[in-house]
């Protein structure tokens, strides 16, 4: 992976000065690899990180907790005890999603420092609000209500400055988001390569308009992808190629090769995908939102017989 450039965030520089999270960190990371881990089974781990929903799944499952254990301290201020009970324990059973979750999500990120530590930070505290959250609870079931809407109060504002660690590791270092966002797929046809430089079978790197793509030859068809990773930016051209999947290869995400849809996490959204023509042994592109990854009309036509001539 490429380093990342240096960040100014508060976040970044409180991780910098805590390198006894590494250890932290390097536990979690053990704890969570028979499950997490790279040679995991896919199955649990896509459902884990979104694969299916087309974002982070933890992103949507840590509303609960924070939405339901901010809701009970409303409902305490105006005394409806039982509404507040029943919300905070709602908020615990969100909170074991939101665990599940976040690892998941966090697993793959360990070989940066900033979100290595921060992550660890972020579970640290996230640990802490919800072991005060769950002492609030019984307290609660045995009468103690004033210490137990101390707890709860406690854990609320642990559990707000972990939310505040993990939008910084959405927003500041990138973690969760769509690293393709910004690129822009040309709608028009684009010359990208010459024919005779694609070798069959071999992945080829080239760029439409600043956006890159992935170019591959196989036998009479070129399939056209985006070659950057939504994941974490991984580049595409240089995964492996079986049939009719590419897989990055920083952290395993496969994606279909005809019209870039994600097939296995830890990327949570599809590539885009290009339409493919042939012209005088040159090879356009260009976004294909109907049938994408394909060679169509005319366009086929062409770009079989370019191929079958060279």
């Amino acid at each position: 992976m490429t380093e990342r450039p240096e960040k100014v965030g508060l976040a970044y520089k409180v991780s910098k000065e805590m390198s006894w999270l590494d250890g932290v960190a390097s536990t979690m990371e053990q704890a969570f690899e028979p499950v997490l881990g790279q040679d995991a089974p896919r199955g649990p781990r896509d459902f884990l990180y979104g694969t299916w929903l087309g974002h982070s799944l933890h992103a949507a499952v840590i509303t609960v907790p924070v939405g339901s254990w901010s809701a009970a301290m409303v409902f305490d201020l105006m005394g409806e005890k039982r509404a507040a009970d029943l919300s905070l324990g709602l908020g615990l059973l969100g909170a074991a999603g939101a665990a599940v979750t976040g690892a998941a999500q966090w697993q793959d990120t360990t070989n940066e420092e900033a979100p290595r530590r921060l992550g660890a930070l972020h579970a640290l505290l996230n640990v802490a609000a919800t072991g005060l959250m769950a002492g609030s609870w019984l307290m609660r079931q045995q009468g103690r209500r004033g210490s137990g809407v101390a707890l709860s109060s406690l854990g609320l504002g642990i559990n707000l400055a972990s939310a505040w660690l993990g939008g910084e590791l959405a927003y500041e270092l990138g973690i969760g988001v769509n690293h393709a966002a910004f690129e822009k797929p040309p709608t028009d046809w684009t010359d990208v390569a010459a024919l005779k430089d694609l070798l069959d079978g071999k992945p080829k790197r080239v760029k439409a308009n600043g956006t890159p793509v992935l170019l591959l030859r196989q036998g009479d068809r070129i399939r056209a992808i985006g070659a950057t990773c939504p994941h974490l930016g991984g580049p595409l051209h240089k995964g492996a190629i079986d049939g009719d999947t590419v897989t990055c290869p920083w952290h395993g995400s496969v994606f279909c090769l005809d019209d870039g849809a994600l097939i296995h996490g830890p990327a949570m959204m599809p590539v885009a995908a290009y339409e493919v023509r042939i012209e005088e042994g040159r090879v356009a592109i260009r976004a294909n939102a109907e049938q994408p990854g394909t060679l169509l009309g005319a366009g086929a036509s062409s770009a079989q017989a370019g191929i079958g001539q060279d």
